[in-house]
């Protein structure tokens, strides 16, 4: 896993930016699932199938993130198993990638199921022991979210059907599209429904490509006047800035830090144009003083002056008046 992608999986690892992911795709924004609902889950997903030869074969993938949230719901309360995918990228095969994890975890589930009932000894029929599930088994349910943390359009397919030539519509009822939950800051219109970190980054995101936008966003939202410092380090990974912070405080004035960067990419610009000026003038000079060495050797014959013009690279004309001009004498002209 890349750098990008690891920070990625740790940031949003903290429960109350992934709650807050949850409840913007899920809810529209509205505050459902609370952090302190959501339960750490292993993020492998082991799936035995068995081939032809009845070998057992195990495939094994790993999610992102994956967490259990206890759901209320009327009386009741339910467990949904809610996974998020960090792409930092374009991923072109996104609707296979989700749907191959949320297959691998149910056919888990399922074989959790029938586990527990060869233990114990509980099937009612050989209907359900042979499909090692019962009738009154349940599965729960597994949504994931693909948050997507890159800077371009996002043009990749957003189904499995998207992924798909062009056929007889016909055979389109009997096809299972899998759809993606894409998470994308370039379509976010309105930001006010994110309270974490997760609004200043999504923000800039969104902003990236436009130097001008990123400027009066950071200078003149009150958001970026506090923001904590895992977010900042996330900002200046993803949105590719150079925002410096001290590591042991809490929370960041981006504002003032942002005036502080771009006044020392100012001096840093100065320097480095006063450098290359000073590199300029030397290249300059000794380009000149060779010149001169030349002009003194033609003055005083050492060669001629259609020698002295091949060695300073010029026309016999343009050499015969640069060198009079510098104050030297052609002795053919004595």
């Amino acid at each position: 896993m890349g750098t990008k992608d690891s920070k990625a999986k740790e940031y949003l690892s903290d429960n109350t930016r992934f709650s807050e992911i949850c409840n913007y795709v899920l809810f529209d924004g509205e505050k459902v699932i609370k952090p302190e609902d959501l339960k750490e889950c292993d993020t492998t997903e082991v799936l035995s199938v068995f081939g032809i030869d009845k070998k057992q074969i195990v495939k094994q993938k790993w999610r992102d993130l994956l967490k259990g949230v206890s759901v209320k719901y009327t009386e009741s309360v339910y467990i949904v198993l809610m996974g998020i995918e960090a792409q930092t990228d374009v991923h072109y095969s996104m609707p296979v990638k989700t749907m191959i994890y949320d297959a691998m975890n149910y056919g888990e589930q399922v074989n959790e199921a029938k586990k527990h009932h060869q233990k114990n000894k509980d099937y009612k029929s050989s209907d359900e022991f042979l499909s090692g599930f019962t009738l009154e088994d349940r599965l729960t349910p597994v949504i994931t979210i693909t948050l997507y943390l890159g800077t371009k359009n996002w043009d990749g397919p957003r189904s499995l059907v998207e992924m798909m030539p062009h056929m007889d519509e016909r055979f389109r009822p009997f096809i299972n599209d899998y759809r993606i939950n894409l998470l994308n800051p370039l379509e976010i219109t309105d930001f006010s429904r994110f309270e974490t970190g997760l609004r200043p980054l999504f923000e800039l995101l969104k902003n990236a490509s436009d130097e001008e936008k990123l400027n009066d966003l950071i200078t003149n939202d009150e958001t970026f006047t506090r923001v904590d410092v895992e977010t900042v380090a996330a900002i200046n990974l993803f949105v590719g800035t150079d925002i410096k912070y001290d590591e042991k405080e809490e929370v960041v004035n981006m504002c003032k830090a942002w005036d502080d960067h771009k006044k020392l990419g100012i001096q840093e610009g100065m320097k480095q144009g006063i450098q290359q000026g000073m590199k300029q003038g030397m290249k300059q000079g000794m380009q000149q003083g060779r010149l001169f060495e030349i002009y003194l050797s033609v003055q005083e014959g050492d060669y001629s002056a259609k020698r002295g013009a091949e060695k300073a690279e010029m026309s016999l004309d343009e050499f015969e008046k640069a060198m009079s001009k510098a104050g030297y004498k052609i002795p053919e002209l004595v």
